[in-house]
């Protein structure tokens, strides 16, 4: 038996209307959660092994360009020195960027509805 247009058209606004509106909150702070904290790690990882600081340390005491005489070595432990901690530094920066990302995503929702309100309604003024 075939249901009326009025209430299927009733049945889908209340369920994706409604249904999204409440749903919505729970899926950003659960589900949205694991998926966006799992793309900033890999994002991270990404950068951090681009940098690849473990390598520069490795290879500290290693001449570069094969030049074992004391000039070389000198050159390339103090190169090597300088690399490791302008990457470190970098590093520093790009964790402190990507948790200031990652803790905006949790002040999202709450400051759009506070500027919904703020605007739509005038609650606050």
């Amino acid at each position: 038996m075939a249901q009326p247009v009025i209430v299927q058209a009733t049945r889908i606004l209340v369920v994706d209307l409604f249904g999204g509106a409440v749903g919505f909150p729970i899926w950003w702070y659960t589900k949205g959660v694991a998926r966006w904290s799992r793309f900033i790690w890999d994002w991270y990882s990404g950068y951090r092994q681009q940098l690849a600081i473990g390598v520069w340390v490795k290879n500290i005491f290693v001449p570069m360009y094969g030049s074992y005489d004391i000039a070389g070595r000198l050159i390339s432990f103090f190169m090597r020195v300088a690399m490791i901690v302008i990457r470190s530094v970098l590093l520093v920066f790009v964790t402190v960027f990507f948790a200031v990302v990652y803790l905006l995503y949790f002040l999202l929702p709450p400051a759009v509805v506070a500027g919904v309100l703020y605007h739509g309604i005038g609650l606050f003024g």
